[in-house]
């Protein structure tokens, strides 16, 4: 049996335009790998292919389960003359699976857990939990007796990329392979939506555990699979139709592999949401830079603005930098000296703060700027039509250090889910990647500053940042008690400070922009407190 696993990009929502690219990628992998005579290929794709993931929400909307169904039937009909394709329509809830055949639509199971006989081919079984976190709970569902009947193990839910969950996943996998005697295939679509980004990286393992083929990370792509029973061989399929890539595609680590998330993420973000491009603030420090880095990649510099705000308290490095960096990328710039108009908003609010007392630490004067900054931002985007890409990141967002209707604004915050360090991390790979200084050297040592007033750093309003960084890994995704945490060489008092700021900015997280989601505790996704909570 010849079998074409299929990685594709669908938008959520959009049933009739997800399938016709599903057709298209068939017939494309198809025309390159083709069955033998006589034969028709099978195609596998991922569940909800044809709605999108994740897409729970949508089924409010009337009318949501027939437009999946007018769907599946019209790509039925795309398909007609070419291979089968194996699919699951979303249910009320449960998936039911459906075999696409010469333009007609087969009803084959619709139990999350279950058996499937593909007709004169070959038959699955399908678990009911993804193996990279239920593994024991898969293998205990495939008895014995069960696994004697089918010829393959066959995942098709799709999960949310994380670091280090594909190498999970394939070893879970290759150990279910060597316990039951069977190939394992793990059919995984590729995509950001909003938040949610999806590596694809479909693979196959034999029945000994063997790692067979893994299509690439972060594109569409597709793997063709011949099985006799369970003996079963690896192609690649290039479906560009030139470029053939490998049957074991590399699995990115580390700093490339956030990159490479965030890039995806930015480029369906805008594509998706049917934007023509992006604008940044760029102040010359290494968080902009980075957002620039990652746009830029996305989109093609040409659909790039960063937007030079400089106030009486920037410094010269900071606007040499950052056009340094622009011409670099080769993104456009603009130019707006805000110090005008951070007098004017002196000579409004001066008088009618006369009697009212300062507080200690007054931020008022400091937090202008940036909430100018945020306006003239918001001015381009409608002005041109474009998304406002954010800048923080993951350690300002979690201790507030960040200005609500300033630096706060923007349709998502590429970075907002990698702490300070990781963004130093990822900008020196970046560079090495390109083997040229795109991101000056300067923005990289220097010492970080908001430049909220002369002189400013952020070590005056925060602990270093490999401090910090290592505070907030441990209450956010290590879950310590922040009562009883201690970490080794950190003073209490610090430690104590962090879990007050990091509980007080709770109120400025729940109106921040999205962020990707790349780590297991994501601000505003994993971590939702109520502002008014005494969580600590």
């Amino acid at each position: 049996m010849h079998i074409l696993l299929l990685q594709p990009n669908p938008t959520l929502g959009d049933f009739k335009g997800n399938a016709r690219r599903l057709a298209e990628l068939a017939l494309k992998a198809a025309a390159q790998s083709p069955a033998a005579p006589g034969e028709r290929a099978l195609c596998i794709v991922p569940a909800y292919a044809l709605v999108g993931e994740p897409w729970e929400s949508l089924k409010r909307i009337g009318g949501f389960y027939n437009r999946c169904r007018d769907a599946a039937r019209e790509l039925a009909y795309l398909l007609k003359d070419g291979p089968d394709m194996l699919i699951s329509l979303t249910g009320a809830e449960i998936p039911l699976y459906v075999l696409l055949s010469r333009g007609e639509l087969t009803s084959l199971a619709r139990q999350p857990s279950g058996v499937i006989h593909i007709p004169g081919g070959a038959s699955f079984y399908l678990p009911e939990t993804d193996p990279a976190w239920a593994n024991l709970e898969a293998q205990e569902q495939l008895s014995v007796s069960r696994a004697a009947s089918v010829d393959a193990v066959l995942f098709t839910a799709c999960e949310h990329f994380l670091p280090g969950a594909q190498e999970k996943r394939e070893m879970n996998c290759a150990a279910m392979a060597q316990l039951r005697g069977l190939p394992v295939i793990y059919v995984q679509q590729v995509g950001a939506t909003d938040s949610f980004v999806y590596s694809g990286q479909t693979f196959v393992h034999d029945a000994a555990g063997q790692l067979l083929g893994r299509a690439a990370a972060f594109e569409e792509a597709a793997l063709a699979v011949d099985m006799e029973k369970k003996n079963l061989s690896v192609s690649p399929v290039a479906l560009d139709g030139e470029v053939l890539p490998e049957a074991i595609m590399p699995d990115p680590q580390g700093a490339e592999v956030l990159f490479r998330a965030m890039v995806l993420g930015v480029r369906d973000y805008v594509r998706k949401c049917g934007m023509s491009g992006v604008l940044l603030g760029l102040s010359g420090g290494m968080d902009s830079a980075l957002v620039a880095c990652i746009a830029a990649e996305a989109l093609g510099p040409e659909n790039v603005l960063g937007v030079l705000m400089p106030s009486r308290w920037s410094s010269d490095h900071s606007v040499d930098d950052s056009l340094l960096l622009a011409r670099n990328l080769g993104i456009q710039t603009k130019t707006a000296v805000i110090t005008p108009m951070m007098d004017a908003f002196a000579s409004v609010l001066d008088p009618l703060f006369e009697d009212l007392p300062a507080p200690a630490n007054d931020l008022t004067a400091d937090n202008i700027q940036p909430r100018i900054r945020g306006a003239l931002l918001m001015a381009f985007a409608n002005r041109m039509g474009r998304a406002v890409l954010g800048t923080g990141n993951k350690s300002e967002n979690a201790v507030g250090y960040c200005t609500l209707y300033g630096d706060t604004v923007g349709a998502i915050e590429p970075i907002g889910d990698i702490y300070k360090t990781e963004v130093y991390d990822v900008a020196r790979w970046y560079n090495d990647m390109r083997g040229a200084e795109i991101i000056p050297e300067n923005i990289i040592t220097k010492a970080p500053s908001a430049e909220l007033h002369p002189d400013q750093v952020d070590e005056d309003n925060l602990p270093p940042y490999p401090v910090l960084d290592r505070i907030l890994r441990e209450l956010l995704e290590n879950g310590a008690n922040p009562e009883t945490l201690v970490v080794p060489g950190v003073a209490d008092s610090i430690v104590r400070e962090v879990v007050r700021k990091l509980t007080i900015a709770e109120f400025k997280r729940h109106q921040c922009a999205p962020t990707l989601k790349l780590s297991t505790c994501t601000l505003g996704i994993d971590w939702h407190i109520p502002a008014a909570a005494k969580a600590f």
